[in-house]
């Protein structure tokens, strides 16, 4: 190859010299004779050595296709094949050349078992005269077989997705589809729970969201279909609104009243601002004290518990005031 480009350039080189050349100057013209006799000597003697090089013998390392036939719609490999052999050969230069341009295809039939690689090239490539079969690798092949089944499981999203300030997602986003279809081995499809997307950053969304996510790619063996899902989010903008919360008790005994100082928590949240008007003749929200968690106390405050009671609208939890009330046990009479 170096000789190839050193001829290549110098070639280049006289033809920019050449037509730089004057040609109603009588020393051009002649220089330009000698730059053709020059060309054609060169050409002649390029020839000349690749006709008696090609002519002699070399080893080189190929690499040769290798395709599984005859293969039943119900049956899949469950061990993996190599998509190509590494071969070394011998033999006269031009028939080197020509088995290099058209390497041969190593058909493997999955009705044998246990494949000699060497043999297999050695009767592909045994057309081609003044060729030897040096060595393969792999030596051996292996072709383990079992049921192929087809399958659906649920998409798993490693997107992670984030809005602009006072923005948020409305309820949980979603694949269109969601679940994709994966055949193969039995034994492998049958160990696969859910697909998962490729991992990747959507932010500062402030819009409804219709995007496509490319899946993880399957492994040798396992075919999925689709192969990319639509990501799917309502989002809209959020405003805080506050209500105000009786705390009550949970879990009493029988007889036993427990009073609490504060009685009442202002609960503040996020809601969007289509539903605020709505969210303001409700209480989306309760306070609790387990009764549990009192026995256990020692210090005589305790945090409430406050839980979302409503799944009609969509409200979010900032904070409540104050977030630890005392408590006193009222004894019966």
């Amino acid at each position: 190859m170096g000789i190839i480009q050193t001829i290549k350039d110098t070639f280049l080189g006289i033809v920019a010299g050449h037509w730089g050349l004057d040609e109603d100057d009588d020393s051009n013209f002649f220089s330009k004779q000698k730059i053709i006799v020059f060309l054609f000597a060169m050409l002649l003697s390029l020839s000349l050595w690749v006709i008696v090089n090609m002519g002699r013998d070399y080893n080189i390392t190929m690499i040769i296709p290798i395709e599984i036939t005859n293969m039943p719609e119900d049956i899949a490999l469950s061990s993996e094949i190599p998509e190509n052999a590494t071969v070394s050969v011998s033999g006269e230069g031009w028939s080197l050349f020509n088995l290099y341009m058209n390497p041969p295809l190593i058909s493997l039939s999955v009705e044998n078992q246990q494949v000699n690689m060497f043999e297999q090239v050695r009767q592909q490539v045994g057309s081609i005269s003044d060729v030897t079969v040096m060595q393969a690798d792999p030596m051996f092949l292996e072709i383990e077989t079992e049921q192929r089944i087809t399958r659906k499981v649920p998409v798993r999203s490693k997107v992670t997705l984030s809005t602009r300030d006072q923005y948020g997602v409305l309820g949980t986003p979603g694949f269109s589809p969601d679940s994709v279809t994966i055949s193969g081995p039995a034994s492998r499809v049958n160990a696969v729970e859910n697909w998962s997307t490729l991992e990747s950053d959507v932010e500062n969304v402030d819009t409804d969201l219709e995007l496509t996510i490319e899946l993880e790619e399957p492994e040798a063996g396992i075919t999925i279909e689709p192969e990319q899902v639509v990501l799917e989010a309502r989002v809209a903008e959020f405003t805080e609104a506050q209500v105000r919360i009786p705390v009550r008790s949970r879990n009493l005994p029988s007889g036993v009243a427990i009073t609490f100082s504060p009685s009442s928590l202002l609960v503040r949240y996020n809601v969007p601002i289509q539903q605020y008007n709505d969210v303001q003749n409700i209480r989306p929200f309760i306070a609790y004290v387990d009764y549990e968690r009192i026995e256990a106390d020692t210090t005589g405050l305790i945090r409430p518990q406050v839980e979302q009671v409503t799944d009609e609208y969509d409200v979010r939890l900032r904070n409540f005031q104050p977030t630890r009330v005392s408590y006193f046990e009222i004894l019966p009479d």
